[in-house]
């Protein structure tokens, strides 16, 4: 399509592109350095190729550039850490594009000319097929992607002694051929990202610990355990009611065509207390916290956080107010290590500012050093401090539960919701996810859980909330709650 709208472009010289370049001399002159022969291009690529990989590297490996790691495997989860996704995939699209504009003026200037058709299929498969086959988001898999796959035209021309037209069909089918076996032999390319000798150093000294950890199939216990004190429900009540309001819904309503999903919700939650939505399977749980975060806008009804008003604010915008959410299917960063994940929790870092990571560098350095203790702090209270360099897809589904809550922790964010923190993991794991949720309460953390368990429930929430059909019909503690015989009909199903 835009090779179509170009070439309606009388100044670009329509659909037979800008012919006999090398017949204006000023567009081959850069700075008094005219480039008339092939051996006067050496200089200006070889810098333009420093300047990029510079530039590149930079992004890449900075706090920016974990964002963009983050937006590639799930945008959601990256923008529920308080990250704005649309800025950063606007700026990388930006960036991007310049520079392919400078490499495209050099490729204009070497070739003579500058047609439509130049780009087209045959360019974009050379381009994917030499990131694939070097690594993606490798910087240096990339180079070597280059370097090898450019050399085949001039090698089957020169040394295999191909015409001009076979040379060109034999190098589309090798690409052809390299992108299928790699995609199914080796999608990770030559050199896997995150591939440096330190980084694998690290890597197979902490995989060796998450095998041992598997076998053992001992779940980590915790310095909190012995400071967390047993309180009866009556007594976490009280403080309930007597703790300040942080979050204040009133009149939240939603409703997808005809299906309702919260009608006219109303309920609180307060500082330095956990909170529980019950109810059956589809009652509105975790569309309530969708409604509170941004995810999903209310129809009618306001949320205040800390006295201002939040209503349908976005997730990012929402997170950084001090509002953020964990996901009941966990949505780690698979690709990602355990200290990655995490540190893209913590909130303003100077490096995920374009501005800041080249005008101010060392302040960039300082604070990642202090983001990097900030984010091994929490991996070490949830236990997983000797996992940090571990990639996600290694760790067990509970490891993965402590993972999340450690970057849901990295936020600093007031209010916490977290989705089903104990499903899905054993019965040894539960425990200790207990002793986490109430030391983060105990540190003054306000806490809102939506879980089935009700041995979770019963041992956590101050106060409850029951859910039906998007209505909450009834609050109070838990054994008030489940001593109701309609209440247990619904969430049972029999009294």
């Amino acid at each position: 399509m835009l090779i179509g709208v170009f070439s309606t472009i009388p100044a670009l010289g329509g659909s037979f592109g800008i012919i006999s370049i090398n017949s204006e001399p000023h567009l081959l002159s850069f700075f008094g350095w005219s480039m008339q022969r092939p051996t006067d291009w050496l200089l200006p690529i070889v810098i333009l190729v420093a300047v990029t990989y510079s530039i590149c590297w930079r992004l890449g490996e900075s706090p920016f550039g974990r964002i963009l790691k983050g937006v590639r495997e799930d945008p959601v989860a990256t923008q529920s850490l308080g990250k704005n996704t649309f800025r950063t995939q606007i700026l990388v699209f930006a960036i991007s594009s310049g520079l392919a504009a400078v490499a495209g003026v050099f490729n204009s200037g070497w070739l003579g000319v500058s047609t439509p058709n130049v780009f087209g299929f045959t360019f974009s498969l050379t381009i994917f097929a030499l990131v694939i086959f070097g690594g993606m988001a490798n910087f240096s898999g990339s180079m070597l992607g280059a370097l090898v796959l450019t050399s085949l035209d001039p090698f089957l021309r020169r040394v295999v002694k191909f015409d001009q037209s076979k040379a060109f069909l034999v190098q589309v089918i090798i690409y052809g051929l390299l992108l299928i076996f790699l995609t199914r032999v080796r999608p990770q390319g030559l050199i896997p990202e995150g591939s440096t000798i330190a980084s694998i150093l690290r890597r197979k000294k902490s995989e060796g610990r998450t095998e041992m950890g598997k076998a053992s199939e001992t779940a980590p216990t915790f310095a909190v355990r012995e400071a967390v004190a047993e309180v009866s429900q009556v007594d976490r009540h009280a403080r309930w009611e007597k703790a300040e309001i942080v979050l204040e819904a009133r009149g939240i309503s939603k409703s997808f065509g005809g299906i309702i999903a919260a009608e006219n919700l109303d309920f609180v939650l307060k500082r330095g207390t956990i909170t529980a939505l019950v109810g059956p399977n589809g009652a509105g749980k975790t569309t309530v916290f969708n409604l509170l975060t941004g995810a999903i806008a209310p129809d009618t009804g306001t949320v205040t956080l800390l006295g201002r008003d939040v209503t349908g604010r976005t997730l990012d915008s929402s997170a950084r107010s001090g509002l953020v959410r964990s996901f009941q299917d966990v949505r780690l960063f698979q690709r990602l290590s355990c200290l990655d994940n995490v540190l893209l929790g913590v909130q303003d870092q100077p490096g995920e500012k374009i501005r800041s990571l080249f005008a101010n560098p060392r302040l960039v350095t300082v604070k990642e050093k202090e983001t990097h203790e900030q984010a091994m702090k929490w991996l070490s209270f949830v236990g997983m401090q000797d996992f940090a360099d571990v990639p996600t897809a290694s760790l067990s589904y509970g490891q993965t539960k402590l993972v999340s809550l450690a970057r849901v922790l990295a936020t600093e964010a007031e209010v916490l919701l977290l989705d089903e923190p104990a499903s899905g993991i054993d019965v040894k794991w539960v425990d200790n996810m207990l002793e986490l949720v109430l030391a983060i309460s105990a540190e003054g953390r306000t806490v809102c859980i939506v879980e089935h368990n009700l041995r979770v429930v019963r041992d956590l929430a101050d106060h409850s909330y029951f859910m039906e059909l998007g209505r909450i019909t009834a609050e109070g503690t838990v054994d008030e709650l489940t001593s109701s015989p309609r209440l247990a009909q619904a969430y049972f199903g029999t009294v």
